[in-house]
């Protein structure tokens, strides 16, 4: 199995606690993906010629992911600002995200012959490169792509037939519209849910995973990202939603217990 991990790598600042850790939605799912114990993971993109920068190759390194699509341009290093709430949530300020590489990084052909026969290829929806990879896949992956939390299912809605697994961290007020939307389009859709767990949709069934319980909450940074990794690794060996889901929910649950997305 290949797994490539499209392009977000960045540095998380927790200002209030004076902390900065790596992380990015594409770095946290190819460090599950090795905690997974899958051989083969890729990340490719684009970081600045900074510290930060260079955090995040020291990070790939000691974990063996293979990075060697992993460009230095002259742009700072993404990052985002995280604050934390008194329940351990994050949230973000107007000023948080500086999206410097990842924002101008555009895959060149060489990225793409690379990729082409990777199992799985996961990307956020917000990153450049998205309409090019869903005209460029090929019928023997599975592509995975984080609409997050801010993107309407109407947005959803225009990719969402050349993608095998929609990911989303959603509320319960959506997900009527999500299974709609998974019968019209036949395509799985699986939306977290924080503490009330996790619900996927798929052939025409709903699946619903309650939410793995810990004893503190540091941090959700990263919880998505660890999930949809476990998950897409599970779904992938064995077909079986309630196993994947099973799988993402302790994922997910592990990192809640730490600041970061990868300890």
């Amino acid at each position: 199995m290949k797994i490539t991990a499209l392009t977000s790598c960045c540095v998380d600042f927790f200002p209030e606690q004076d902390k900065i850790y790596v992380g990015g939605n594409s770095l946290n799912f190819a460090t599950q993906c090795k905690l997974s114990n899958i051989e083969n993971v890729s990340i490719i993109g684009a970081v600045g010629n900074d510290k930060f920068g260079e955090l995040i190759r020291k990070h790939l390194d000691k974990i063996n992911i293979n990075h060697s699509h992993l460009y230095e341009i002259d742009e700072v290093t993404a990052s985002n600002k995280i604050f934390i709430d008194t329940k351990g949530d994050r949230y973000f300020k107007p000023d948080s995200w500086n999206g410097g590489a990842f924002d101008v990084f555009r895959l060149s052909e060489n990225d793409w012959n690379y990729i082409a026969d990777s199992t799985i290829i996961a990307m956020p929806a917000g990153d450049p490169n998205l309409k090019e990879l869903l005209k460029r896949r090929n019928s023997n992956q599975t592509v995975v792509i984080d609409f997050l939390d801010y993107f309407k299912v109407h947005h959803i809605e225009q990719f969402i037939d050349k993608i095998d697994i929609t990911f989303l961290s959603g509320t319960e007020e959506i997900l009527d519209d999500l299974r709609k939307l998974s019968l019209k389009s036949k395509k799985m859709i699986v939306a977290t849910l924080g503490a009330k767990g996790s619900v996927a949709f798929h052939n025409e069934k709903t699946y619903v995973q309650e939410a793995i319980e810990v004893d503190e909450i540091i941090d959700t940074t990263g919880c998505g990202d660890s999930f949809q990794a476990a998950f897409s690794i599970e779904w992938i060996r064995t077909k079986d939603i309630e196993k994947s889901l099973k799988a993402g929910a302790i994922a997910a649950s592990k990192v809640l217990g730490y600041m970061g997305g990868v300890e």
